[in-house]
């Protein structure tokens, strides 16, 4: 059986068109927890009221973006994919191929992927990128960054919208509580939905499809909900780290828990200019050496005092863990290491290697891919249903907002408010501005 639900619940009808009733004896004699039901109903209802729009937008672009690098590999998998042969050819072997395919271009970066079945690439600063077969040192074909991308643009556009909304700043604090304000939304529906027996079915675990239509589209509310609810916390708390205010806030109060700042050692010229400089292969077995099963970017033609610039990563599409990343600096004398960061020193951005994968869901590779789209597509439908049920439950000529409840807050709910306003600052502000507006509502009707 499910929890009885008090007469302003989600299967009753709202507010009436003339505004919050009188509390009378039975108001007087409803226990508690009917006041607490109430209470969450209402934020639960403001929440959704509140999220809709943005979390339909923001949901609906987070799906589109989920299989950006699936798509795009599928896309260009001629320049992107070969058929691994027996051995690798060396760095310069690569860079020469693709250097002899643009005379007279001086290449900037070339990047070894780590998979067998991936081209290297050969970058010439900002005119063409080169895929070269590693195996055969063949040129598969070249891209020129001046002429648009399609896929890369459309893609470009889903993330300005997911992230901004198109309008910068302003954009991005619609979004921070659109996020918060999707967080109280799946606490007080987990609430909501919380049956007083676990081991009831229908309507808890599973929807009613004989029931009526109404009932059938809100437990498939509920239950898609409840399903859904642990990947959807995820996407949404560590989404939390790409806003605007709480992001910062976030830094302030943890740039000094122990981690430092990525710091760059200064290279010493070389004591003996006369001894040759190590090939560019030379460095290519260092590299891997110290990082072995990672992919290689490394920096071409810089400054020769400055040694050889190498990053090392993991590829964060396809992590299965957290996206590891190292930056570091090689004598081009010896292969001595002259400078070392990894992404998780970095003082603002440690946290990186870990929110990325589970915001994206690459943590776990193509099956938590699937999962994350899945629960977009829920985080779509949730808000679509819950305002079309708010709509036919409506009573005609009112508003159909929940009232307020006839008893005080239970402090325990008091404290849960209070803490979420402080953890969620930009939800917090909006939460005082919605008891400000009721008041003044509720000064205007009493006039």
């Amino acid at each position: 059986m499910r929890r009885a639900e008090p007469a302003d619940g989600p299967d009753a009808t709202l507010l009436d068109a003339k505004g919050p009733r009188k509390p009378g004896l039975a108001a007087a004699r409803r226990p508690a927890s009917a006041s607490l039901h109430r209470v969450v109903w209402r934020w639960h209802f403001y929440a959704g009221l509140f999220v809709a729009p943005i979390l339909f937008v923001v949901a609906a672009t987070g799906a589109a973006y989920v299989f950006r690098a699936e798509i795009e590999d599928y896309a260009h998998a001629r320049l992107r994919f070969v058929a691994p042969g027996d051995s690798r050819l060396g760095a310069r072997a690569i860079v020469d191929a693709a250097q002899s395919a643009h005379p007279g271009m001086k290449p900037s970066a070339l990047e070894l992927p780590a998979d067998a079945d991936r081209a290297a690439i050969v970058r010439f600063g900002k005119g063409p990128v080169a895929y070269v077969d590693p195996y055969r040192g063949r040129v598969l074909g070249s891209t020129d960054p001046a002429q648009v991308d399609g896929l890369a643009a459309f893609f470009d556009v889903v993330l300005s919208i997911h992230r901004q909304l198109f309008l910068g700043s302003v954009g991005r604090l619609v979004v921070e509580l659109s996020v918060g304000w999707t967080i109280v939304l799946l606490a007080t529906g987990l609430y909501l939905w919380w049956p007083r027996k676990l081991g009831q079915a229908a309507g808890v675990w599973r929807p009613r499809w004989r029931a009526k239509p109404y009932t059938i589209l809100r437990d498939l509310h509920a239950v898609g909900g409840v399903y859904m609810l642990a990947p959807a916390l995820v996407i949404v708390v560590t989404g939390l780290f790409y806003t605007l205010v709480w992001s910062e806030a976030f830094h302030l109060l943890t740039r000094d828990r122990g981690r430092r700042p990525v710091a760059e050692t200064a290279a010493t010229p070389p004591s003996d200019p006369s001894r040759p400089a190590l090939t560019l292969d030379q460095i290519e077995v260092l590299a891997r050496a110290r990082y072995p099963g990672r992919s290689l970017a490394f920096t071409l033609g810089g400054e020769a005092d400055r040694g050889w610039e190498v990053q090392a990563a993991n590829d964060y599409n396809k992590s299965y863990g957290p996206y590891v990343s190292a930056r570091f600096r090689l004598d081009r004398l010896d292969g001595g290491l002259l400078s070392h960061a990894t992404l998780a020193e970095d003082e603002r951005y440690w946290w990186h290697g870990w929110a990325y994968p589970l915001h994206v869901g690459s943590v776990l590779g193509p099956a938590t891919k699937v999962l994350w789209f899945l629960t977009c597509l829920v985080l779509c439908a949730l808000p679509a249903t819950g305002v079309w049920m708010w709509l036919k439950r409506r009573p005609r000529g009112g508003s159909g907002f929940p009232r307020r409840p006839e008893r005080d807050v239970p402090r325990g709910l008091l404290v849960a408010i209070v803490v979420m306003a402080i953890a969620l600052p930009v939800v917090g502000l909006s939460m005082v501005l919605i008891v400000l507006g009721e008041r003044l509502v509720g000064l205007a009707r009493a006039a």
